[in-house]
């Protein structure tokens, strides 16, 4: 067995879609929907990447939309994006059990984190979190790997590391840790591929 797993959080863990937030805020606007996702979209990594607080990312793009309502029901909207991937919650949980190690690594934000670690229990089965938020920095650049392995203290040869982009696997794998790239539609498939990593230690 691993002596650690190391897991994304976007389209792994839950999968998410900011046209809702698009959708939701679009009587208020001055663009249209798809507009306001392009404008918003735009501030999104500044504010993954820890460049602009949560606050600063609300009034720039409440000025960028035209939004008529208020800076919370805005927060509101760009929060509640996400559906749960609940067989990915059953392997997670059951590794829990087995009390292995369980970490994240995540391109996210200031507003999402709280939100999501809130409204889904499964998050309370992580002792470690790396939030590029958090780090000033974003997968797939190397630096948020090094600095997950160092502040996590993790064997990256003994730990796997689980995301659904090819470009942070490949970054994964290069960092040294055992790398598997996940694919909602085919989750037989990755354990299968989790199962047959374990076998092979």
């Amino acid at each position: 067995m691993p002596k650690a797993f190391l897991f994304d959080v976007g389209n792994v863990i839950i999968s998410f879609d900011f046209t809702i937030t698009a959708q939701k805020l679009a009587p208020q606007c001055d663009v249209s929907p798809e507009e306001a996702f392009r404008r918003v979209a735009l501030l999104t990594d500044r504010l993954e990447s820890g460049h602009i607080t949560a606050e600063e990312f609300i009034e720039t793009a409440i000025e960028r939309i035209g939004y008529k309502g208020s800076p919370l029901e805005l927060r509101t909207a760009f929060e509640d994006i996400f559906t749960l991937n609940l067989p990915m919650v059953d392997f997670i949980e059951s590794l829990h059990r087995e009390q292995i190690p369980l970490h994240l690594l995540s391109n996210t934000n200031a507003i999402h984190v709280p939100f999501f670690e809130k409204t889904y229990p499964v998050f309370k089965c992580f002792s470690g979190r790396i939030y590029s938020h958090e780090v000033g920095c974003m997968k797939p650049s190397p630096e948020i790997y090094r600095i997950a392995i160092e502040t996590l203290s993790l064997d990256p040869e003994e730990t796997i590391y689980i995301d659904d982009l090819e470009a942070n696997c490949a970054a994964g794998r290069e960092a040294g840790l055992q790398t598997i790239r996940y694919d909602r539609e085919a989750h037989e498939a990755f354990l299968s591929e989790v199962a047959g990593a374990i076998s092979a230690k």
